[in-house]
């Protein structure tokens, strides 16, 4: 039976205290007509989204993660500034992005092309963010005004640096009220000392 999987990192827990903060002050503040925010248990930084996968591949893909986590050193990631896909005038999704993206690229990038789980690797695209809300389709550009203020303000928001130490397989299960994922597996990455 295929089951619905992502790769990610997570933000640790300060981190994703901040971000649902940040969150907070945009629900208050800037209130943006059919947005649904991320819920803070589901803040992560999608590495790959696998999609619909047979069930009977979860141990292999996490084998091969583990092979190539053991690649990479723990690292430092810090997250600012506000953006929207695929623009701030007409947004899709509201993301926080990463300011210094190239060890996450890395991580992301050896994933993709050595991992075997994607058929063109090569055409594969990584945009480090982490997602804070998408916009429902009926309300897009219904809500510039709100929109405008909020980048103006907080469009340079800076949230600080986490610690990343893991890579996560995650399900993702659909449900009405939004996504529920679980943690299929860990894939540590090499301690700093």
């Amino acid at each position: 039976m295929p089951k619905r999987l992502f790769i990610a990192i997570d933000p640790e827990p300060a981190m994703l205290d901040t971000i649902f903060r940040l969150i907070s002050t945009i629900k208050r503040e800037y209130p943006i007509a059919g947005i649904r925010y991320t819920a803070p248990q589901n803040l992560h930084l999608t590495l790959l989204f696998l999609g619909d996968t047979d069930e009977l591949l979860i141990p292999k893909i996490g084998n091969t993660l583990g092979k190539i986590c053991q690649k990479f050193t723990e690292f430092d990631l810090e997250f600012s500034e506000l953006g929207a896909f695929p623009s701030r005038r007409n947004p899709r999704i509201l993301w926080l992005g990463v300011k210094d993206p190239k060890p996450v690229t890395a991580l992301a990038k050896a994933i993709i092309q050595d991992s075997g789980l994607v058929s063109e690797p090569e055409k594969a695209q990584f945009s480090p963010h982490l997602t804070l809300g998408r916009v429902s389709e009926e309300s897009r550009g219904a809500s510039s005004e709100s929109l405008s203020k909020l980048f103006a303000k907080l469009g340079n928001f800076k949230a600080g640096s986490t610690r990343i130490r893991e890579v996560l397989l995650y399900q993702s299960v659909l449900k009405p009220d939004g996504p529920v994922y679980t943690v299929l597996s860990r894939h540590p990455l090499k301690n700093l000392c």
